[in-house]
């Protein structure tokens, strides 16, 4: 990965508070660069499209720890980018369609979470 995006990550979400990196708080933009990181790491194994999103999983575990130092095995962060990845589909899905289901809160993410959907009105 291009070590400029990266830095473009840095100053465009990560510094922009404890929340920033939460499917919600992410724009258009980045939404769809983690998504399609996710999915080429996930389906083709491209080893280098996880820093971004292996960043924003450790930005919110820094902020859900309350500033304590995490310690984490690989497997729990493994589950962690997986439960992301479907975090930023229910993402996408409540930007483009009617089915209304709530975004994901930093108390409810990685702690699979029960997920509604509301129906599309005729």
């Amino acid at each position: 990965m291009a070590k400029d995006l990266m830095v473009s990550f840095r100053d465009e979400v990560l510094h922009n508070g404890p929340e920033s990196t939460l499917p919600c708080n992410l724009n258009d933009k980045w939404l769809e660069l983690l998504a399609g990181q996710l999915e080429a790491y996930f389906d083709r194994e491209v080893e280098d499209a996880l820093s971004l999103p292996l960043a924003a999983v450790l930005h919110i575990l820094c902020t859900k720890s309350g500033g304590e130092a995490v310690r984490i095995s690989q497997d729990k962060l493994f589950d962690h980018l997986c439960d992301y990845r479907i975090e930023l589909g229910l993402e996408e899905i409540r930007r483009k369609t009617d089915l209304g289901n709530d975004p994901v809160s930093l108390q409810e993410i990685f702690t699979n979470r029960a997920v509604t959907f509301r129906g599309a009105e005729d």
